[in-house]
């Protein structure tokens, strides 16, 4: 299939080849976060965050598999910000861990993947003229694969939602699902349980409140028949930062890519990205709207006569624009639960209202997380 889409733009002030920062190590990584802090003016970053871009990739960099905070904070080691709970409950399923989160625009990060996504979204804003297609999903599937190279268990999806405004450089961010986090060695949920929930606080507002959405109610279950909660998403963040505070002459778009359909060569072309993309989620729909957004903004678009959809073929739409399309989001493709992120072991016991454990999806067997 021959792609006919324009070539990718560059990123950070046109410094940075997205198709190759894709393949980068970890060391190159880790050097352009440097650079990004030496020389802002170089990628475009604004002076007013560069104090906060520092205190971001110390955090990063302390959260990655050899960092500090990644093996000696509370046991076992983790990508997640965390400390030792005082006052755990085995009988009332309460962690014997406690987030040590940081506060970052006024929301607390406390996973290296959603902070990784901070700082690139704050090295932004987009290039003039950039889409879904030239910019948007390679500077994602970069992210995704970024994060592969930083700690184990990455999650499994990953979001960059936009607005973009007439006469004016779209701002972005980026983030991901729960990933990277290890259940403490004979406990039962209480840790995952304690993650969700605080993922659902991002999201909480007296929207979401008034909406009727709660953590302990929700139209997705996993594998296993529990429940899914709001929050647990890849666009849990980007959400937040952009559609929930959007400007009224805005309009937000966005986008979601799966870990395990990206090809581990360092190298795909544009209808292997496109293959990567995945439907929101019922929950996502849910609070996309809450919040004023147009759902069909989220759906893939742009794509030739035929194309990949995570795995199934799906036929093109017959427009370009996701506002003029008519889709039926029950049918076709859908990502996995958003529950089923990253392997965990089974909960050994757990008292009354039990999330469901995260488990690798497998992309090529979409909907894991049915609607009731």
């Amino acid at each position: 299939m021959t792609s006919i889409f324009e070539p990718y733009l560059p990123a950070f002030n046109g410094q940075v080849d997205l198709k190759k920062a894709y393949g980068w190590s970890l060391m190159q990584i880790q050097v352009f976060m440097i650079e990004v802090i030496d020389e802002p003016s170089t990628y475009g970053v604004d002076m007013r965050v560069v104090s906060e871009l520092k205190q971001i990739r110390t955090d990063i960099i302390d959260l990655t598999e050899k960092g500090s905070r990644y093996q000696s904070e509370a046991p076992p080691p983790q990508a997640i910000l965390r400390k030792v709970n005082p006052a755990p409950s085995y009988y009332d399923d309460i962690s014997s861990l406690m987030l040590d989160a940081k506060t970052y625009g006024g929301l607390p990060y406390w996973s290296l993947f959603d902070l990784l996504g901070r700082f690139l979204s704050l090295t932004g804003p987009a290039p003039q003229g950039a889409t879904q297609d030239n910019f948007y999903l390679p500077l994602t599937l970069m992210y995704t694969n970024w994060s592969q190279k930083m700690a184990p268990r990455a999650p499994w999806v990953y979001s960059c939602v936009w607005a973009e405004e007439e006469d004016k450089q779209s701002r972005f961010h980026m983030g991901a699902s729960l990933g990277g986090y290890r259940i403490p060695d004979g406990e039962p949920n209480g840790w995952c349980r304690a993650l969700q929930r605080a993922r659902f606080d991002v999201l909480h507002d007296e929207r979401i409140q008034t909406a009727g959405i709660r953590f302990e109610d929700t139209p997705l279950t996993g594998r296993t028949g529990n429940p899914i909660p709001f929050g647990n998403c890849a666009e849990t963040y980007p959400l937040v930062n952009i559609l929930r505070n959007r400007a009224p002459s805005e309009e937000v778009f966005g986008l979601a890519v799966m870990l395990d359909a990206l090809p581990r060569t360092g190298e795909y072309d544009h209808e292997q990205a496109m293959s990567t993309m995945i439907r929101p989620c019922a929950n996502c729909q849910r609070v996309i709207t809450t919040w004023g957004g147009e759902v069909e903004n989220f759906i893939i678009r742009n794509y030739p006569e035929g194309y990949f959809l995570g795995g199934e073929w799906s036929p093109a739409p017959s427009s370009e624009r996701a506002s003029d399309m008519s889709i039926d989001l029950s049918t076709g493709a859908k990502r996995p639960a958003p529950a089923d992120d990253i392997a965990e072991p089974e909960a050994k016991r757990a008292k009354g209202w039990r999330p469901e454990v995260p488990k690798k999806p497998s992309h090529l067997a979409m909907g894991k997380g049915r609607q009731q």
